[in-house]
């Protein structure tokens, strides 16, 4: 379902954007198991760290970004 009429539905950018982004979320989520898998079995980092430091990345990737937005803008 195109946006004008005749319109082909596989060239429409939103879904080529969708797919795109849908294959690099999975893309990560896979890539995020199997590091936390590879460090808890063979690492021996337990799970509670491994989430801990997790949760301070994301923190850490957030503010760096709010941050280079802000600054980018001026």
């Amino acid at each position: 379902m195109g946006v004008l009429p005749g319109d082909s539905p596989v060239w429409d950018p939103r879904s080529f954007r969708l797919r795109n982004f849908l294959a690099i979320v999975f893309a990560a989520v896979l890539i995020a198991a199997i590091l936390r898998h590879v460090l808890h079995v063979y690492g021996g980092i337990p799970r509670e760290e491994i989430r801990a430091d997790a949760f301070i990345a994301i923190l850490i990737v957030a503010a760096v970004t709010v941050f280079v937005q802000r600054f980018s803008r001026r």
